[in-house]
């Protein structure tokens, strides 16, 4: 099959060459190799009609194009148009040497070898994130139950716990102290029983803002010092959501640790006084 192409193609050059030859006016090389096998060439009246065919012939061709050959061959066959220098049926197709067809079919041919590639890389890729995404999420649930059990634990007031606590923003409350007689502490909000502190959201007074921000700060340094119990009390949570605990070092209150510094006020329930 490739012999026979490459027979085809070296003929059908050879013509081409030969009458652009014919059209340079070298007869002499246009001769055909072997000498008395080919006749002489033709005059310059036969050259000027070859040309004014093949003008014609272009001129012709977008009118060609449009006709319906369909209806001029028999049932059963069926002709296509090539788009370039080719013909295709339904039992092949036929490239003339040289012709446009063959460069569309390796085009063709590169394109769909490069969108397999991309097609396994993509699936490839799918894949990783997929299995990422997993363990992301996965990571994510132990981190999550790991937080609760922490909290659970510490809560319960039966061994000592501890935390670096900051000053609460915007960011997610984790462990940071929101005033002196209320923090979190892993992502639990924790209410003081025993004390109430000046408010700081917002102070009702320049005095009450004062002190308010004292006992945010002393509370703070006290947490920070070193492991500390939450012990519960009769009631768990207030009308809040908060986590009711008396916060003991050693067995001594914080809270009472604050009073004593004038920064907090014994408290056991009922209407707070106010600090202005």
């Amino acid at each position: 099959m490739t012999s026979s192409r490459a027979r085809v193609r070296a003929g059908t050059m050879e013509y081409v060459f030969d009458f652009m030859r014919l059209l340079g006016g070298d007869r002499a090389g246009a001769a055909r190799r072997g000498g008395a096998a080919r006749r002489p060439a033709p005059g310059v009246l036969l050259q000027l009609r070859l040309v004014f065919y093949g003008v014609l012939l272009g001129l012709m061709m977008p009118v060609i194009r449009q006709i319906d050959w369909s209806a001029l061959v028999p049932p059963g066959l069926k002709i296509e148009w090539p788009t370039g220098f080719g013909i295709a049926w339904p039992a092949g197709h036929f490239r003339v040497p040289g012709g446009w067809g063959w460069a569309e079919d390796d085009a063709k041919a590169e394109a769909s070898s490069a969108a397999a590639t991309a097609a396994g890389a993509a699936a490839n890729a799918g894949g990783a994130t997929a299995a990422t995404g997993t363990l992301a999420t996965a990571a994510g649930i132990a981190s999550a139950a790991s937080t609760a059990a922490a909290a659970a634990s510490a809560l319960s007031g039966r061994k000592p716990v501890s935390a670096r606590f900051t000053i609460c923003g915007h960011a997610k409350r984790i462990n940071c102290m929101v005033d002196g007689d209320t923090f979190w502490m892993a992502s639990t909000k924790i209410r003081i029983a025993d004390i109430d502190t000046p408010e700081t959201h917002p102070p009702r007074c320049a005095r009450e803002a004062r002190l308010g921000k004292a006992a945010t700060l002393k509370m703070q340094g006290m947490l920070n010092a070193g492991p500390f119990k939450l012990v519960p009390i009769k009631r768990d949570v207030d009308r809040y959501g908060r986590k009711l605990r008396i916060v003991e070092r050693d067995g001594v209150s914080l809270g009472a640790v604050l009073v004593r510094h004038g920064l907090a006020r014994h408290y056991g329930g009922g209407k707070r006084s106010p600090w202005c």
